[in-house]
C-alpha cells in the first residue's frame, strides 16, 4: 500500500491529516465564464428582420459543426412596434430542434454575427448561421419551444439546449393579426462545453 507523508513546513510537500487524507484547494468557476476565459464563448446576433406580413417567417438558424458540444443558455429577442397590427395582439414566437428543410435554410442567406464574448479571442465558431427574412419557411423539425410576446418587447428565454455536432435550432416569428412592418431580432448566447466532460 502506498502512503502519502506528510510534507507540511517543507515548502515541498503536502499536508496530510492523520486520517491520511490530503489537504487540497480548489476554485470553482462556472463552465461558461471559464468558457469565456478560453475564448468559447459566443453571441450570434440575427441582426434586423422586417416582417411585413402576419404569416410565420424563419428568422434564424444555425447548426453546429464544431466537435464539442455548443451550449445554448439564453436567447434574446427584440420586436420592434407593429404597424397595423393592434396593440392588444401578441406574435408568436418558435423554437425548431434540428429543422433540415424550408427556405431559411435552403437560401442559406449568411449574415448573423458570431462575435467571441472574450475580446481579446481571436478563435471563431464553426457553424452554419443563416438570416431569415419575411417569408422564410421552417418545413420540418419539431416545435421544440413557444412563448407569445408583445410588440415593442425585450424578452430573454432563458432555455438550456445543447447542440451536438451536427444538430440545429431555429427560430421563427409570426407577427400579430394585420401586421404590415416589425422589426425583429434575435441574440443567442452560446458557449462550446468542455471536451472533457
Amino acid at each position: 500500500m502506498t502512503i502519502i507523508a506528510d510534507g507540511t513546513g517543507t515548502k515541498t510537500g503536502a499536508k496530510v491529516n492523520g486520517n491520511n487524507r490530503l489537504y487540497t484547494s480548489a476554485i470553482t468557476k462556472a463552465e461558461e465564464k471559464l468558457a469565456t476565459n478560453n475564448g468559447d464563448s459566443f453571441t450570434i446576433a440575427q441582426g434586423m428582420v422586417t416582417l411585413t406580413s402576419a404569416g410565420e417567417s424563419g428568422t434564424l438558424y444555425i447548426k453546429n459543426n464544431e466537435s464539442r458540444n455548443l451550449h445554448i443558455r439564453q436567447a434574446i429577442v427584440s420586436l420592434g412596434p407593429s404597424t397595423g397590427g393592434a396593440t392588444t395582439d401578441t406574435n408568436h414566437i418558435r423554437i425548431y430542434r434540428n429543422p433540415t428543410a424550408g427556405t431559411l435554410i435552403s437560401t442559406a442567406t449568411t449574415g448573423p454575427i458570431a462575435c467571441n464574448r472574450n475580446f481579446g479571442s481571436s478563435a471563431t465558431l464553426d457553424a452554419d448561421m443563416y438570416v431569415g427574412a419575411e417569408g422564410e419557411t421552417i418545413t420540418d423539425g419539431i416545435v421544440h419551444s413557444q412563448t407569445l410576446i408583445n410588440s415593442g418587447t425585450v424578452l430573454e428565454l432563458a432555455i438550456d439546449e445543447t447542440l451536438i455536432k451536427g444538430s440545429a435550432i431555429a427560430f421563427s416569428v409570426e407577427p400579430q393579426d394585420s401586421n404590415t412592418s416589425m422589426k425583429t431580432m434575435f441574440e443567442v448566447l452560446c458557449f462550446l462545453e468542455d471536451a472533457n466532460e
